[in-house]
């Protein structure tokens, strides 16, 4: 569990159908801090990475969450049908471009993938 609290930034369509189905996903998660002054500038470049066509590029899910006791920091996060997926969208040109503007808009504390996978319960 992810230490302090944390707000839901936008409302994203949830597809667990994999996970339910006791298949593995890939999660991306990126955590960054944004100038103040660039705020609005960091969202709105973070709404142009929403209209990717989730289906076309297998991803599964996209939230923004930001840390309620430290305006500016944000949590992104991604879950990804397989690790061939996201490694097709870490070389897209959207993702590098975003991936900039974090660096010109603030500072990336640290990017992660992991896995989940379903444990199956003995009836």
């Amino acid at each position: 569990m992810r230490k302090g609290k944390w707000l839901n930034y936008c409302n994203v369509f949830i597809n667990l159908t994999l996970f339910m189905r006791g298949e593995r996903m890939i999660g991306l998660e990126i955590l960054v801090r944004i100038n103040p002054e660039k705020r609005a500038e960091f969202l709105q470049a973070f709404d142009m990475m929403k209209t990717i066509d989730p289906l076309a590029d297998r991803r599964l899910d996209l939230e923004l969450f930001e840390r309620v006791n430290e305006a500016n920091t944000f949590l992104w996060l991604e879950h990804w049908d397989n690790n061939e997926s996201l490694t097709h969208y870490y070389n897209e040109n959207k993702f590098r471009a975003m991936m900039g503007a974090i660096d010109i808009l603030g500072q990336l504390v640290h990017k992660r993938t992991f896995s989940i996978t379903e444990e199956k319960q003995n009836a």
